[in-house]
């Protein structure tokens, strides 16, 4: 079996684990739960506290957790049936396993959809920190935009970044729909930053 399937298998079923820079400057390795684990107790959490929690983003956030989880598990489950494979209806690890243990060829479209799915739930579950930039967007040069929960906010530009890998993943973006505008590195958010304060000197940053 191929290293990037089994690298793909690995990476929703087995721990993880990430260097985490603290205030002080050190740093700590944290060791992180599957992120198949992950992505079932964020749903199985919601479904205990009675839906979506206490805030439209948590709700939002929740509801994409059961939508991806389902479609997860009924995908694996689709994947099985073809393998001849029987599902662990309880346990969706188990079952990614049960298949990848009978793979015998090679799979680009297996191993692409499993990152993809990786991908996903890391984004649901750690999304990237946000600063919000004061002042209109130096693209679109619009002052709002639409909230996941459709209220007109202000600040369309933010700064944002994986706590983690923060140089590394340091962008900012236009969060306007029609812009989405971005700016990629530290360099790049420097300037940005500059030039919206020369336009907007009085504003808050």
């Amino acid at each position: 079996m191929t290293t990037e399937l089994a690298e793909a298998v690995e990476a929703l079923t087995k721990p993880s684990r990430t260097k985490v820079i603290r205030d002080d400057g050190s740093t700590i390795v944290v060791e992180h739960e599957p992120l198949l684990v992950q992505l079932e107790t964020a749903v199985t959490s919601a479904i205990g506290n009675g839906g979506g929690g206490g805030t439209a983003t948590g709700s939002v956030i929740n509801d994409a957790a059961l939508y991806q989880l389902l479609l997860i598990k009924t995908q694996i489950g689709d994947w099985c049936r073809l393998a001849g494979v029987r599902p662990d209806r309880q346990n969706t690890t188990v079952t990614l396993e049960r298949w990848f243990a009978a793979q015998v060829n090679e799979s680009t479209f297996h191993t692409r959809t499993l990152e993809t799915w990786a991908d996903t739930i890391t984004e649901l579950l750690d999304p990237p920190k946000t600063v919000p930039l004061a002042g209109p967007c130096p693209v679109c040069k619009q002052t709002n935009w639409v909230g996941l929960d459709g209220s007109l906010r202000a600040s369309p530009v933010a700064v944002l970044y994986d706590q983690a890998t923060l140089h590394a993943s340091l962008r900012a973006v236009c969060r306007v729909v029609e812009c989405s505008a971005e700016w990629s590195g530290a360099d790049a958010v420097q300037e940005l930053i500059e030039e919206m304060i020369e336009d907007d000197p009085e504003g808050e940053q």
